[in-house]
């Protein structure tokens, strides 16, 4: 108990010190991070404090050796380095905000804050699109870019040969399969921590659009032609079938008629 003590003289006691920086730091989900220390020119250190918005974490005394984690929840995910910088391991969101380092000697407190922000690393980037073939044999094609968490302050852009064409997901392109070169355009998402990219070529998607409406044609005229064939040899069919039975009763009739003639000649 007497380091406790010690601690709230010293919270207490001292007076508001002087704030020698306020330095912004970011960290990633679930990984860590170390929040460096410096400490004043020739004077010798008593204690140092370290909180997280305005709530004491750990409390140090170097000549002790004295280390205290004094807020439970942050038991197990804080280690100090020899300069007594603060290392925070497996980074949660709740860990962003305001931190202070207060460092007491004999005659002064001086006070380091930083502000720490934390965020994921993006994952899984996927690129919808949507194709449509005009009657003329140009392409237009919509393209959406998209991240497995949309929360993760993720900024998108589109770029071809390095050339940033567009800063946003969605993207319309113009084409002509059958006079355009193949190009292939890129997005990039990226957020503080990290960044992805994704290429897309658009002459051989729409240059396939193209073939496959032009072979649905293809097939549609062997179809129709051969369907109109059947039907025109099905009616040859029909038609000499008449003339076949025609020729027959004809042939038949005559042939009745000579059988006539005979009885009467006999008669």
């Amino acid at each position: 108990m007497i380091w406790l003590f010690q601690f709230l003289t010293l919270v207490f006691c001292v007076g508001p010190g002087n704030t020698i920086s306020q330095t912004p730091f970011i960290g990633v989900l679930e990984e860590s991070v170390t929040l460096p220390l410096k400490f004043p020119a020739e004077e010798e250190t008593q204690s140092i404090t370290w909180l997280h918005n305005g709530t004491s974490i750990i409390f140090i005394q170097p000549k002790e050796a004295l280390i205290q984690v004094t807020d439970p929840k942050w038991k197990d995910r804080l280690k100090v380095t020899q300069s007594y910088s603060l290392q925070i391991k497996n980074l949660t969101m709740a860990d962003t905000g305001l931190y202070r380092a207060q460092i007491t000697t004999m005659t002064s407190s001086v006070i380091s804050d930083y502000s720490l922000r934390i965020f994921r690393r993006l994952r899984n980037l996927q690129v919808a699109n949507y194709m449509q073939l005009y009657e003329n044999g140009t392409c237009e094609i919509h393209l959406t870019c998209s991240v497995e968490n949309p929360n993760d302050h993720v900024s998108f852009r589109w770029q071809v040969s390095g050339n940033i064409l567009l800063e946003e997901a969605n993207f319309t392109i113009f084409s002509d399969p059958k006079t355009s070169s193949e190009q292939t355009y890129y997005c990039i998402a990226e957020n503080p921590v990290s960044n992805l990219s994704f290429s897309f070529s658009v002459q051989s998607p729409c240059k396939g659009v193209f073939n496959e409406k032009n072979q649905h044609l293809k097939i549609i005229w062997i179809t129709v032609t051969i369907v109109f064939s059947l039907i025109a040899i099905a009616v040859c069919l029909f038609v000499s079938r008449k003339k076949l039975a025609g020729f027959l009763s004809f042939y038949l009739s005559l042939l009745q008629g000579f059988r006539d003639l005979e009885s009467g000649a006999s008669d």
